[in-house]
């Protein structure tokens, strides 16, 4: 399981980040907002771009987050390129993978 996960927020918002989780709290970090684009395309764009997010990251208390899932290794690859580490893992031939994500950042 990788560390990348995607939480949801109760306002709605949908965040792929780097994920630890805490008896009360999650913390996040290199956050990006998952944006529908339409025609089943989806644009990842910063987190609060204009504020200053210290390098150890943004906590939540718990009971502001909806749920917490892991997303599929084409998603933590194109999130790893535009907002992570700039690695990418090679597909292990998962099923349940969504082939023709398409991404818009």
């Amino acid at each position: 399981m990788s560390e990348i996960k995607i939480v949801r927020l109760q306002t709605g918002e949908e965040i792929i980040a780097k994920c630890k989780e805490n008896k009360d709290s999650v913390v996040l970090k290199k956050m990006a907002i998952i944006i529908p684009a339409g025609q089943g395309r989806i644009g990842l764009s910063p987190f609060l771009p204009y504020c200053d997010i210290p390098d150890e990251g943004m906590t939540f208390n718990k009971k502001h987050v909806m749920f917490i899932v892991d997303p599929v290794s084409e998603f933590i690859n194109e999130y790893n390129t535009a907002f992570g580490s700039g690695l990418v893992v090679p597909d292990s031939g998962v099923v349940g993978a969504v082939p023709d994500l398409k991404l818009t950042t």
